[in-house]
């Protein structure tokens, strides 16, 4: 394909089309990498050493999608504006909250689709890995809404489904709430929020094809599993 483009004889043409080519290539290359999972599983503490690693050799960038998330840009400069405390985890919301919640993340896959194109035509970029990718917020809108069976797909739900960015490699770490709350006791979030959404995890990972790693096992293997993946 690339050669088609480069017969041109037009020296504009010609640059352009190069160029065009090195970004094409380097689409096949750049990785995106997302880990899934409750909360207190470890996905900070394993993206933390997947980053490590990666940027001994190769340029890597992180993202956090609720930092990406436009809902939360917006709350945050609520906060900032009214001097409020951070909010705490929400384990509960209204209707208008979820609703809200539900569009702002169709706008966040939108969003995402145009960052993940820039990203690829600049260049820069070998990994891209990602915490609480759409999958965790899919589950946890679902289990706002109360809506924990999973084999109820409302509109929303396929709508980013359907747009999401499929990452290369999409890990699931895998552990139950029990395990979380004993290494845990405090989580803010507690036991029903876990086995709720725990629920929602074994079931909808089989079917978005996650790949899943034992979270029960020591850090350490549990990164090595992970760059195996890689």
């Amino acid at each position: 394909m690339c050669k088609m483009y480069l017969t041109n004889t037009s020296k504009i043409h010609t640059e352009f089309n190069k160029k065009l080519c090195q970004n094409l290539k380097f689409r096949e290359i750049m990785k995106l990498i997302t880990i899934s999972g409750l909360d207190g599983s470890g996905k900070t503490t394993q993206l933390d050493l997947i980053e490590k690693k990666l940027s001994k050799n190769y340029k890597t960038e992180r993202l956090h999608m609720i930092d990406f998330s436009i809902a939360n840009k917006i709350l945050k400069k609520q906060e900032k504006e009214k001097n409020l405390v951070k909010s705490k985890a929400k384990t509960s919301a209204g209707f208008g909250g979820v609703f809200l919640r539900k569009i702002a993340l169709i706008v966040d896959v939108f969003r995402f689709r145009i960052h993940y194109r820039i990203k690829t035509f600049e260049n820069k970029i070998n990994f891209l890995i990602i915490d609480r990718y759409f999958y965790d917020q899919i589950i946890n809108i679902k289990y706002l809404d109360k809506h924990t069976n999973p084999d109820r797909k409302p509109f929303w739900q396929i709508i980013v489904e359907n747009q999401m960015i499929v990452p290369d490699l999409k890990i699931y770490l895998q552990i139950e709430p029990k395990i979380i709350l004993k290494r845990n006791p405090k989580l803010e979030q507690g036991r029903v929020y876990l086995i709720k959404k725990y629920f929602l995890f074994e079931v909808l990972s089989r079917r978005w094809h996650l790949s899943k790693v034992n979270g029960r096992i020591n850090k350490e293997k549990i990164y090595q599993t992970i760059i195996s993946l890689i």
